[in-house]
């Protein structure tokens, strides 16, 4: 009787610690710690603008040099409130070997090292061509057509070749953090160019520079 006492003693306590190890597993816990980061840069610190200044951001009206001096030419506007222009360029001719020229500046006034891609000479918004010239009243269109061809707007923009079309791919050249290069605009009618037999028109396409943080 002592006997059986005994056994039924020990596999109650078996039991029971079987089940304290059962209780511990079904109240166990898993940790587990999962991290991630997005970076989305804030695109008003890329910023490239127009200057009258080579030395801080300026946008004074761009005096034109003329020649002749006589010679009837409008002053450049600067406006980088939005997408930069400048606006303004013109002249008026009166006969060939004349030439208007704007001397202004691109300044980085942004956080990254500005690369220019390129330069575009865009078709006149009236057209599907760069340059547009309308022969005025009494004015033979052939001749105004002619006389169109020797009139060129051309830009230079920093270390770049002067151009009178679009360079669609630029690369190795940059613009440092608050740094500026210039940028020269020339409208000429060409000396020995053609001449009309009256008033006529020029437009020209906007130019646009394409600056990027990449190469």
């Amino acid at each position: 009787m002592e006997r059986s006492s005994r056994v039924i003693a020990v596999v109650a306590l078996c039991v029971a610690v079987v089940g304290l190890t059962l209780g511990f597993a079904a109240f166990s816990n898993t940790l587990t710690i999962s991290s991630d980061a997005n970076v989305t840069p804030d695109a008003s610190t890329f910023n490239v603008d127009f200057s009258s200044s080579d030395s801080s951001l300026a946008t004074d009206p761009i005096v034109p040099v003329k020649n002749p001096s006589s010679l009837v030419a409008g002053e450049g506007t600067i406006n980088n409130t939005s997408n930069p222009t400048v606006s303004g360029l013109s002249a008026t001719f009166k006969e060939p070997g004349q030439k208007v020229t704007y001397t202004f500046y691109a300044r980085n006034v942004g956080e990254y090292v500005a690369y220019l891609n390129s330069i575009n000479f865009n078709n006149v918004a009236s057209g599907s061509t760069p340059k547009k010239c309308t022969a005025g009243d009494g004015s033979t269109d052939a001749l105004v057509q002619a006389a169109c061809d020797d009139i060129t707007l051309s830009v230079k923009v920093g270390s770049e070749s002067e151009t009178t079309g679009s360079l669609s791919s630029i690369s190795g050249h940059s613009l440092a953090k608050n740094a500026s290069e210039e940028i020269i605009v020339e409208i000429e009618y060409n000396a020995g160019g053609d001449r009309a037999d009256g008033d006529f028109t020029v437009e020209f396409g906007d130019i646009t520079l394409v600056y990027s943080s990449v190469d």
